[in-house]
């Protein structure tokens, strides 16, 4: 055999050796360990993609939170499955973790919306305890619903239990309103002005009808373009999230969990309500001018460096930043939305 075909053969067999070490790499599963937020990559795009100015630099938009120090979870991307596990033994009420699914489907108007299945943990002894949402910006039935296909199993003593199968994730975003009979109550969301619908400024209210209570009003405003690339503008422009607490009874674990899922909780400037929760009009701003960050509570600032980061993860995982992510979508024309959801998940 001559040399040159030699060579070129050792190339080819060292090219398919690194190629399967390549994959084996990317197969072995993601382990994770202890009381943090974890993301995992997605396949199927991430609500940027979809919220108008989408780059696609952020693929690692699944997430994992675990809250306690003895949660552990498993990510395999080749048997597709999520594993969460706990040591110790908690209350009934004590949230172990959770998982976050990002997809996407086509709604009564013929456009692809960007989609979210939220499972959250808790455990009483050995059993678990889901609770299920659906994060969509618009309400309504959902088809060619795209997602991650990953079963979400925990394990009870030895034993793996399958709570979420790929084919009931696929379900549950097709048809919001199964999620949202199991939902422990209804969340609805108006514009907060009537005369000016437009404006990405939102109310969200718990029951229905003459029964809600206005629960808390959310805006984003920017000075920057809605076509612009949302991760460039949150990096270096000038814009700002608004929360305002209408009622004083946001339940003080959601308030908490908020704070840890979006990295405020170790802020001096919050710690008081990180004990305490929300007061009526309690008023929590985040935001940037020219790319310096800023946090602020009820008028009083600190210099927050983390955020572009905050805002990112705030406007991808949370159904109130989904909803006004996409109402500075070019492509958004109505204002007024109505869906079932639990309000800071």
């Amino acid at each position: 055999m001559k040399t040159d075909s030699i060579a070129s053969l050792c190339s080819y067999i060292t090219g398919l050796i690194l190629l399967s070490l390549s994959i084996q790499v990317y197969a072995s599963p993601s382990e994770f360990a202890g009381r943090g937020v974890y993301h995992f990559a997605s396949t199927n795009g991430c609500p940027p993609d979809l919220l108008g100015g989408g780059n696609r630099l952020n693929s690692q938009c699944n997430r994992v939170a675990l809250d306690v120090a003895d949660a552990r979870a498993s990510v395999d991307p080749v048997s597709l499955t999520i594993l969460i596990s706990a040591d110790a033994t908690h209350d009934s009420k004590t949230v172990i973790g959770d998982v976050l699914l990002h997809g996407s489907g086509i709604d009564s108007d013929g456009q692809r919306v960007p989609l979210s299945l939220h499972v959250l943990l808790r455990r009483s002894g050995k059993e678990w305890k889901p609770d299920t949402y659906v994060h969509a910006p618009v309400s309504g039935k959902f088809t060619d619903v795209v997602i991650p296909r990953y079963r979400i199993n925990v394990l009870e003593g030895n034993t793996e239990r399958v709570l979420f199968t790929a084919e009931q994730t696929r379900d549950v975003l097709a048809h919001p309103s199964v999620a949202a009979r199991v939902a422990s109550y209804f969340i609805g969301v108006r514009p907060s002005n009537a005369k000016d619908p437009a404006a990405n400024d939102i109310t969200i209210s718990l029951g229905v009808g003459q029964l809600s209570k206005s629960l808390m009003r959310a805006s984003f405003t920017s000075q920057e373009p809605d076509t612009g690339d949302l991760n460039t503008l949150l990096s270096n422009g000038t814009w700002g999230l608004k929360l305002q607490a209408l009622s004083s009874h946001i339940p003080v674990w959601v308030v908490q969990r908020q704070l840890f899922i979006f990295g405020l909780e170790d802020s001096p400037l919050l710690q008081d309500v990180r004990r305490r929760g929300l007061n009526k009009l309690d008023t929590l701003e985040f935001g940037a001018l020219n790319g310096n960050g800023y946090l602020r509570l009820n008028g009083h600032e600190e210099a927050f460096s983390g955020a572009a980061a905050t805002g990112y993860a705030f406007m991808q995982d949370s159904f109130i930043g989904l909803i006004l992510a996409w109402h500075r979508a070019p492509q958004v024309q109505t204002a007024e939305i109505d869906t079932a959801q639990q309000p800071t998940q």
